[in-house]
């Protein structure tokens, strides 16, 4: 969906009209670290990310996955203080693939390293299926596939009935879910889920009211 534009009119003098502009993009997360979880922090991103390092220094880390230069940044600082459930700011970042197989694919290969690394939660919210991760400094990531075509339905959904009773979602066993969509995998690793079956599977199951967060998900 296009930026949008908003013209707000500041005098008569059509040349002084004043123009608001929505971002094309965002175009990367910074992240400070310590120095003895630095290494430790990039090869994290490396693998949950699937992304090539393109620049280390002492201080600076640059990673990206795709078309940016940089998507994530790490900067390592002596005085960094740990993360804690009481601090203000950054509570997790979100990255979105294309197809239920190709996250499902991520999970497995996450959960299969001789380090392994897995969700501490797995949810439907509804406009999203979801797994999400801590890396090593106690900061959440969420990686999600839309679960509506459109922005306009996912809209809807999240201003409808359903979503004010429970606006968290419903949690879902990651192995069972990848297990059952990998099961219909092509040949070729592609997506092999029929067009019925990608929208059962990404169709949230009614539970009732759920209007808190998971303990321990700080």
């Amino acid at each position: 969906m296009a930026p949008s534009a908003i013209h707000e009119p500041a005098t008569s003098n059509p040349a002084k009209t004043l123009i608001h502009h929505s971002p094309r993009a965002l175009a990367h997360v910074v992240l400070r670290t310590r120095p003895e979880n630095y290494e430790t922090m990039i090869r994290f991103y490396q693998d949950l990310l699937g992304a090539k390092l393109v620049h280390k220094d002492p201080v600076l880390a640059f990673l990206r996955y795709d078309e940016e230069h940089h998507r994530i940044a790490l900067i390592s600082s002596p005085e960094t203080q740990p993360k804690s459930k009481s601090s203000a700011g950054l509570d997790h970042i979100a990255f979105s693939y294309s197809t239920l197989t190709q996250l499902a694919q991520q999970y497995v290969y996450l959960k299969s390293m001789e380090n392994p690394i897995k969700p501490l939660w797995s949810v439907n919210h509804g406009p999203t299926t979801s797994l999400y991760y801590r890396d090593p400094d106690g900061n959440k990531i969420e990686l999600q596939v839309d679960n509506f075509d459109v922005p306009e339905d996912a809209d809807a959904f999240m201003s409808g009935p359903l979503y004010d009773t429970n606006p968290m979602g419903t949690d879902f066993d990651a192995d069972k879910w990848a297990d059952d969509i990998l099961s219909k995998t092509l040949p070729d690793g592609s997506e092999g889920l029929s067009t019925q079956e990608i929208k059962e599977k990404k169709m949230r199951k009614e539970i009732g009211e759920r209007l808190e967060l998971p303990d321990g998900f700080f």
